[in-house]
């Protein structure tokens, strides 16, 4: 007698009209184990051997991180000494011409403030929905994290924006020291950088951990990478010697594209790993579209280095990129969350038709009385 039933392999991934869908029961195993695991260690399939075990465990742990970040920040304050914006009365002046500012960042405040509203509401009301189904569909509780770490971002740049709102007394910002004399003393606003510490992180996550499904030492080494040249950037505002200057400038860009390149090495890999339509629209969009806005952003500021853009213009440009990039995002991942939806409609679907074929030919090999 034959088969009754379709073997497991074949439950696993089935057609559904040109479409591969997986088995419910089995949904966040195999190519889609490592969606949301932001600190769990690499596949199976890529294991790490020798000496570069341990750094790449290092660089797994959130902590090390934090720590990067946090020892460049600290060195590079030693070694440069910034004054403070409002210590100087140039810099203060100079801040004072632009209080017109104020009420754009006002704007971009309540704008990101009704943006993160949306987000928290569609996390609420999607776990509240989907309570009856986590123990069907064991993923469904992560694929609430992109929604988390937009809401982080958005609360971070409304916390940026309300500092740049409220804050006559230029605290968040630091005197610019070149050895120019008509740029020395301009105010170099660190509450962006100090914002770009906390969001770039949690950008790269989302594009590398959760759009690409990246283990999470692929994802850490342009993280760090990326956090320890925007701390370079800045401290390079407060080196008069143009030498030292523009190796801190040198370097931060060769940074830069260490980081992009291993960014754009995540989309080959998973190109090589997924089984899915590798449009340059899908997945990979948030991915090349950070590299992009990093790029410009790095454009904007060589030309305020220079003097070619003024700060009150790169002031404006930083502002309006930082909400518009994180709106981009949610976007990218609103689309993501919209078509793991349809996959796990799809794996059900596939999972009830394998049944209801499974029971068909349970009842045609019974015998007849």
């Amino acid at each position: 007698m034959g088969p009754v039933a379709p073997e497991v392999d074949e439950i696993d991934n089935i057609d559904i009209g040109g479409i591969r869908a997986r088995d419910p029961q089995v949904i966040g195993a195999g190519d889609r184990g490592n969606a949301y695991q932001v600190t769990g260690s690499p596949s199976p399939s890529k294991k790490v051997e020798g000496h570069s075990a341990m750094p790449r465990k290092l660089l797994e742990r959130k902590v090390t991180w934090i720590l990067a970040t946090v020892f460049t920040v600290i060195l590079c304050c030693l070694i440069a000494q910034p004054a403070p914006c409002h210590h100087v009365g140039h810099c203060r002046q100079e801040h004072d011409r632009i209080q017109d500012l104020r009420s754009y960042s006002g704007y971009i405040a309540a704008a990101l403030a009704s943006v993160m509203l949306h987000e928290m509401a569609s996390v609420f009301l999607t776990h509240r929905t989907a309570r009856k189904a986590m123990h069907l569909i064991p993923n469904i509780r992560e694929s609430l994290l992109p929604s988390l770490l937009l809401c982080i971002t958005f609360f971070v740049l409304i916390l940026e924006n309300m500092v740049l709102v409220i804050g006559e007394t230029p605290w968040f910002a630091h005197a610019a020291s070149l050895g120019h004399s008509d740029l020395d003393g301009q105010p170099v606003y660190t509450v962006f950088y100090a914002e770009w510490l906390i969001n770039v992180p949690i950008l790269l996550i989302l594009a590398g951990s959760i759009a690409l499904q990246r283990p999470t030492a692929e994802v850490a080494e342009p993280l760090v990478v990326t956090n320890v040249y925007i701390v370079l950037a800045w401290v390079a505002h407060f080196v008069p010697n143009p030498q030292i200057r523009y190796s801190l400038v040198a370097l931060s860009f060769l940074m830069y594209f260490r980081a992009s390149w291993t960014m754009c090495r995540w989309v080959w890999v998973w190109r090589m790993e997924s089984y899915e339509d590798h449009h340059i629209l899908g997945r990979p969009l948030l991915t090349f579209i950070l590299i992009i806005v990093f790029g410009i952003y790095g454009g904007v500021y060589l030309a305020r280095l220079h003097g070619a853009v003024s700060y009150r213009d790169e002031r404006i440009f930083f502002t309006t990129m930082d909400f518009t990039t994180k709106l981009f995002a949610s976007m990218i991942l609103a689309g993501i969350r919209s078509s793991e939806f349809q996959e796990v409609l799809l794996s059900m679907l596939a999972n009830t038709q394998t049944s209801f074929k499974r029971a068909l030919k349970i009842d045609d090999t019974t015998p007849m009385l």
